[in-house]
This record gives structure tokens, sequence and C-alpha cells, in this order.
């Protein structure tokens, strides 16, 4: 694609030149209102096709046979490999691919073309430590069919697909006839398995023989780029053409897609059309050479909610990328003025990367109008439980989404602390004093709430009204009036219906913390046919005299029954007491 692409680009750019004095601006690419663009890394030789590394590293493929890594937005000074490789023509390093589990294998996977007789594009799988290839960890996953001297159409692509295979572009090395027979792998997409063999699902693993059977779809020119949609897993294929049409390619397992028969959109039944195609001629929707090829899926969505679902794509001559709507395959504009984009990718945090080769460049474009980080709304409260009780811990937060939690204790992440809450099951003494906070991150920053203290206290023994001798009937006072002098304890209240306002319980083991007062303390009543009560807490004190014994001024509602037993009951911080039986006649 690019040596034949360059010299019509030449061709283009002067009479450009001629025009207007200028084909692409210095400033950088035209964007829509709200967007705009960074340049990320600058310096590259012939940049080819560039990959996000699952832990957010850009590796950039230079024709010459350098991988190079962008590591937090710095070009790192050290390749990453170096292959020996045929860099003339449109040979060279021309793709990469990371293994499904890179974060335990450290798996990458290269397409570049031998160095050596005979040459031929290979795909080989490198070791990585670190920001480096483990030195001779290359293992030879295919070798492609030797080539001619034509050192177009290579091709290169290379993605995984949702089912864990890897799928490959191949040109068709600038020989038509290569891309109708089931005989060679070239004008194909190929897709095989991680080691290298073939699955034996592939539509022509009964038809072709031996490494052929790895081809999954044929009749292409040269299919430099091609994407996953990474929620439905659609392929969309670019195949650069030949005279007349680019071509936008639904990829289907077993499909034919014409060429040298037909080329751009057909009726023949025995290809299967593109689902668009535009003309070749540089201009704002045509072009010679479509590149990129990217859909707009990330896992924070930073672009206006229309982007999403989106496939961008680009044109080498023209300079411009642009959008297909997959549910409609109808076009729009998005950017113009970049020199040679070759490659697209979309970032995590919802940015969109283009690899300009013209300038030997990566830039990133952004809309800030949504790169909102996170913010604390509700921070967390102290918690104050007795031991043995649960505590809850709450924080609340805004901002471009997906948040991520992280609770911490006295600064220290706790392990699957995720959410919005956090719980302690059973706190225990060693937890007292404990300080408790959460880290809310996105995409665009991160943010601490404030700390909460937990307060454990000693578990105590319940809450227990006094009772008659062998009964559960409660002993009450039926005045408020206190006194040291011997007073009589009663069980059934002679309160008028006019008098009954107040009435004095009696339990043990009701402590009061140092600063709590009486709304610590909750009383209700339950009548014969289970309604319940609740009884205002007025007043929580120790009888004179007797340290162990706790009075409990309650009022009593108006709408209590008489004449019937009602079961009274007191709850302190959660724990409830016996239920004991009072009489109001």
């Amino acid at each position: 694609m690019l040596g034949h692409c360059i010299y019509r680009f030449i061709l283009s750019t002067i009479a450009c030149l001629l025009v207007s004095g200028a084909c692409f601006p210095i400033d950088g690419a035209t964007l829509p209102n709200g967007f705009i663009e960074t340049q990320v890394a600058g310096g590259l030789d012939s940049p080819t096709a560039m990959a996000f590394a699952p832990d957010g590293r850009l590796f950039v493929c230079l024709q010459g046979g350098q991988l190079r890594v962008i590591k937090n937005g710095v070009l790192l000074p050290t390749p990453f490999l170096m292959v020996s490789t045929d860099s003339s023509g449109e040979r060279g390093l021309l793709g990469i691919a990371f293994d499904p589990d890179f974060y335990t294998n450290n798996y990458v996977y290269v397409y570049y073309t031998t160095g050596v007789s005979p040459k031929r594009n290979r795909i080989s799988r490198f070791v990585a430590n670190g920001d480096l290839a483990v030195m001779d960890s290359e293992v030879v996953v295919l070798e492609l069919d030797n080539l001619s001297g034509a050192t177009n159409h290579n091709g290169g692509a290379m993605h995984f697909g949702q089912d864990g295979k890897l799928y490959i572009a191949v040109g068709e090395n600038a020989n038509a006839s290569n891309s109708q027979t089931l005989s060679n792998l070239l004008g194909k997409i190929l897709r095989i398995n991680r080691d290298g063999s073939v699955p034996s699902d592939n539509p022509f693993f009964n038809t072709a023989s031996g490494v052929n059977r790895a081809i999954w779809a044929f009749g292409l020119r040269n299919p430099f780029t091609f994407a996953f949609q990474p929620v439905t897993g659609r392929m969309f294929i670019n195949d650069v053409g030949q005279s007349t049409w680019e071509e936008i390619n639904d990829g289907i397992a077993g499909s034919n897609y014409g060429w040298p028969t037909t080329e751009g959109p057909t009726t023949n039944p025995n290809f299967r059309g593109p689902i668009y195609a535009y003309g070749r001629s540089p201009s704002a929707t045509g072009g010679c050479a479509i590149t990129g090829g990217a859909f707009y899926n990330p896992l924070t969505t930073q672009f206006p909610s229309s982007y999403v679902g989106q496939y961008f794509f680009a044109d080498f001559c023209s300079g411009w990328i642009r959008l297909l709507d997959p549910s409609n395959n109808t076009a729009s504009g998005f950017a113009t003025g970049i020199a040679n984009p070759v490659d697209l990718q979309v970032a995590a945090d919802g940015s969109l990367y283009y690899l300009a080769r013209g300038v030997g460049a990566v830039y990133k474009v952004q809309y800030p109008a949504n790169q909102l980080p996170p913010s604390i709304s509700m921070h967390p409260l102290d918690q104050a439980v007795a031991e043995g009780q649960t505590a809850t811990f709450n924080v609340s937060a805004t901002g471009s989404t997906p948040l991520t939690y992280q609770w911490q204790s006295n600064g220290v992440n706790i392990n699957s602390a995720n959410t919005s809450s956090y719980t302690i099951s059973t706190a225990t003494l060693a937890d007292h004093g404990a300080r408790f906070r959460c880290v809310v991150s996105n995409a665009f920053g991160s943010v601490s709430s404030s700390e909460a203290t937990l307060t454990v206290t000693v578990a105590l023994p319940a809450p227990m009204l006094l009772t008659e001798e062998n009964t559960e009937r409660a002993i009450a006072l039926d005045s408020v009036i206190m006194m040291r002098d011997p007073f009589p304890l009663v069980t059934i209240l002679n309160l008028s219906f006019d008098q009954r306002t107040r009435v004095m319980l009696f339990a043990i083991n009701v402590e009061l913390m140092p600063g709590e007062n009486s709304s610590v303390v909750t009383a209700q009543a339950e009548d014969s046919q289970h309604r319940v009560y609740q009884l205002p807490v007025e007043f929580v004190g120790k009888v004179p005299d007797f340290n162990w014994l706790t009075q409990v001024i309650v009022k009593l509602p108006d709408d209590l029954p008489h004449n019937e037993d009602v079961r009274v009951s007191l709850n302190l911080r959660g724990v409830t007491s016996n239920q004991a039986l009072i009489k109001i006649k």
C-alpha cells in the first residue's frame, strides 16, 4: 500500500501546494468543536502501526524493525525490540498484537518481513520483561508464503478476537491471482491459534490443505488494517483498492470479497460486497488508501454519546479521519489535515490516538468537556458499635464513569473493598480507633474521602427489665418521683385514662457511655394484636443508692390499650431487652 500510495500522494501534494501553498496545517488537525489534540510522541522513523498493551502502554512499530514504547505519555529511549527486517517498499515491521493472557504470560506478537532470503512475512512471538523483550525469546508462530520481487501489498494488521484466536491480514503481494486461490495465504484474512496451529472450525479446514487451512476469508487486495468491535465482536476490514474504490468490508468467516474480479460495490452473488466504499480521488470524502480502523467503545466514554459504537477510519493520501455509522453504513467527517495517517486506536480513557507517518508522530484527540475527575459528594461518617456488631461506611462520588473504589484502613488498601460501601461484619476491639477512607478514581484522576473513625466498645450484657419473681410482669412505678425512702413497687398501674402520661421502668445492664444520653435507649410496647407502639424515652438514670439499677421514664401514647397486658421492651444501641408485661387500668 504505502509505496504506490506515497507516489500518488506526492503527485496530489504537489497539486495542492501549487493551488493553496499548504496541504497539512503545521499546527495540527482540524477537529470538530470541543475537541483538542496533543502530540504524544514525535521523531518516529517511518511508523507503520501501533497498539495498546493491556497495561496502557502504547507500542509503535517502525518500518525499519524497531518496536518503540510510549509509557505514561513519554517515548522511552530504548526500543522494546529490534527485528532484522527487509524494509524496502512496503515491507518491514508492520503489525503487533498482545496475547489475551498478557498479564500472566507477557506474550507480544509481531508481523514483519524477514531480512534474509527467502523473503517472506512472518508472525513471531516475544516475551516481555518490563519495557524490553527477553533476549532470544522469539518463537516463530507462522511463516507466510515466499514473496515475489514486488515489495508492496503486505497487509500486516493483527488482532485477537473474542474467541481467543489470532486474526491476521495479509496482502496479495501485488499479484491479484493470489487473492482467489486457497493454495496460498496471500490476499486473505487468517485465523490461527496462539501457537500457530489451525483451529478445526476454520471455514476451509476441510477444503484447503496444510497451513492454508488457516484461511478465514479471501478475495482481498491489501487489507492493511481491520478492527473488532469490543462489544459485539463484529469485524470491519479496510481493503485498499486499485483504480476506483476503497472498501470497508464486513468480516464474516468464509467470505470471498471479490478481488480482482470486482472492486467496490457489486451485485455479483458470488462475492460479498463492501458495506461502505469511497472513490479514489484525494478530497474531503475520497482518497487513495484506506488506513486505520477503530470502533469507539472505550471503557470510559469521553466523547459525546453520539460517537459510541461508531467506526473511525482514515485515508493515507487525503489526510482525513471519518466516521462510519454501522447501523446504516453512512459516513461523516471528523478530522482533516493529518499528515498520512496509517493507524487509529481508541484508548481505555476514551481518547482517540492516530499515527501520522508523514511527520513521524503519535497524536491524541480528546474531548475535555467530558473529562470529569471524581469528586466526593458524601463522605463516610464515624461509627460507634459494640464488640461483635456490624459497622458500615458509605461514600458517594460523581465524575466520568466508570468510577472505581478502594477502601483503606489507616492508609492501607483493604483487599476486595472495591464498592461505594464497606462493611465490617463483626467488629472487634482490635478495630477500635481505626480510620477508614475511600479512594475514588477514574481515567481523569482520583480523590480521597475524609477519614471516618470506628469506635468499638466492650460488648455488655443485653439490658433486662425487672419483673415479678416467676412471672413476666414488669415492676414499675405509677409516679415519676423517686425518693431515697422505701417506695411502692407495683406490677399493675392504676392510672386513669387522662393520667397516663409517664411511667417508670426498672432495668439492669443499661450503661451509658461518656457523652451519651437517653437518645441511645428506645422503648416500645406490643399489644395482644401485635400492634407496636413507640414509647418516647424521657429520662435514663441510676436509682439513688442503687447504682446497679437504672430507672427509665417513658411516655405512654394515648392510643395504648387499657385493661389488657402489653409487652414492653428496651433497646440499647441495637441490643433488645426482654419483654415485660404491663397492665394499665
